[in-house]
């Protein structure tokens, strides 16, 4: 099918598992250096032990669980990384034989109470439908976690972005091209006009998705997170890598560290 409509986030991710570079998974195209600078991140601030047992919910294309695993001074006694549809599974397992993957929604995980010391969930809570669903999985991830595990809860925004950067979200390539005329100008259209006639004969898929994004800011996401049993240990302004390279903080996103 040339043009593609999802409303969903689980039909997007089933979509990148198809893409020929596995780490389109990571939701950062052409990016591989900034996925990996910010799991190093993350690994230095969980300070994992060899006798973790480590769960990375939402696990895009499993840099973390290779980085975690392969650290110097020995890696967690168990990584377990768990992806939203069963086509990430398989594409993430026939890549990544040596470490174990389940297909779960956050919201209903199939682990044992008590059963996580470092848990991780970073850029997945904003993809959920619904603050409920918010809820409903930091609820699952208090609960999977032993007394005294850490919680990283990251890359979360404060304000929705697609509305602020002016990006399209719908399932119309008409709307699409008006969108562009509007806030991007005639070349744009032009070029997903060229896109959209290779589309056509089959030579490049376009895909129109309508998803939108949660977001919340510092004071409302510890008013969720510690109405599920969460506590704070620190939260801090996300930090990334810009076009150059540099490392700078985010301008909307923040990084959080629980503990329960």
């Amino acid at each position: 099918m040339p043009v593609v409509r999802i409303n969903n986030y689980v039909d997007a991710y089933r979509l990148r598992a198809q893409a020929d570079d596995i780490h389109e998974l990571a939701a950062r195209p052409n990016r591989k250096s900034l996925t990996e600078f910010v799991n190093r991140q993350i690994l230095t601030a969980i300070q994992l032990a060899p006798d973790d047992v480590l769960v990375d919910i939402g696990c895009g294309d499993a840099t973390l669980l290779r980085m975690a695993k392969g650290m110097a001074k020995g890696g967690p006694s168990k990584c377990i990384g768990v992806s939203v549809s069963v086509e990430e599974q398989k594409r993430l397992e026939s890549a990544f034989p040596g470490l174990s993957f389940i297909t779960s929604h956050a919201q209903s995980l199939p682990l044992d109470s008590g059963s996580a010391t470092k848990i991780v969930c970073n850029a997945t809570l904003l993809y959920l439908p619904s603050e409920d669903d918010v809820l409903a999985a930091l609820r699952e991830m208090a609960r999977i976690a032993r007394p005294g595990a850490t919680i990283w809860i990251g890359d979360m925004p404060e304000i929705d972005e697609y509305a602020h950067y002016g990006m399209y979200r719908g399932t119309s390539m008409l709307a699409l091209l008006r969108h562009l005329m509007k806030h991007n100008g005639l070349r744009a259209v032009a070029g997903m006009l060229r896109r959209w006639l290779k589309a056509i004969v089959g030579s490049e898929q376009i895909v129109l998705n309508s998803c939108g994004i949660l977001y919340a800011g510092p004071e409302k996401m510890l008013q969720l997170a510690e109405s599920c049993g969460l506590k704070l240990k620190t939260h801090f302004r996300h930090r990334e890598l810009d076009e150059s390279g540099g490392v700078v903080d985010s301008k909307f996103r923040y990084d959080y560290i629980f503990t329960v």
